[in-house]
């Protein structure tokens, strides 16, 4: 059984399929998230939550549109500055953040700040802003987990932005390879993703 936090944007992914890179987002209230557990149908999708319970991930083959701009790639700015000085200009103070690896597995939601893609430019790195420690964060500075990134799209209506990574390690604080480790069920049932933690023996 999972524990919706209170007093927190809940945050929904949505994809056809869960290696597919293509995903769209939605931010919930606690009620709309409710209705959104209390309606789902898992005889025809997969549900699965992440390690703070505040972001799910549906996969459904549901048809929907994808619109995403390319903004950087191996080290190289896609678009103009003036189009990147706009795009700056225009994000939210806070911002979703989603890293995916190089097979379109969703490694991780976090929230992060201009300054946070402006960072994640300028080093390569995965780059969010730690709401806990109010300052910029690293992933992998401390774990030595770097996200290595390879592109970096950004989505809009809302704005979020999608890192595709070279993942070194587990994404999860967890120790897990996703913080996506857990496969929602009927009648409230709970299946692990990964049957055991980055580093462990089988």
């Amino acid at each position: 059984m999972i524990q919706v936090p209170t007093g927190k944007d809940i945050v929904l992914l949505s994809k056809r399929s869960f290696l597919s890179p293509e995903v769209s987002l939605q931010i919930l209230n606690l009620a709309e998230t409710q209705d959104f557990l209390n309606r789902f149908d898992y005889t025809k999708k997969q549900l699965y939550v992440d390690c703070d319970e505040d972001t799910f991930l549906e996969v459904s083959p549901e048809e929907r549109s994808f619109a995403k701009q390319l903004l950087w790639e191996n080290g190289t700015l896609e678009v103009s500055k003036e189009t990147f000085d706009s795009i700056l200009d225009s994000m939210p103070p806070l911002s979703p953040f989603l890293a995916q690896d190089l097979t379109g597995k969703d490694l991780m939601l976090a929230w992060g700040k201009k300054e946070s893609l402006i960072h994640a430019i300028e080093s390569g790195n995965g780059t969010y802003f730690s709401r806990s420690r109010n300052g910029k964060w690293v992933k992998g500075e401390e774990s030595g987990h770097f996200q290595k990134l390879k592109q970096i799209y950004v989505h809009s209506n809302p704005f979020f932005v999608q890192y595709i990574t070279d993942q070194i390690g587990a994404a999860c604080h967890t120790g897990y390879y996703s913080c996506f480790f857990r496969e929602l069920g009927q009648n409230e049932s709970v299946s692990f993703v990964y049957s055991n933690k980055v580093g462990e023996s089988v």
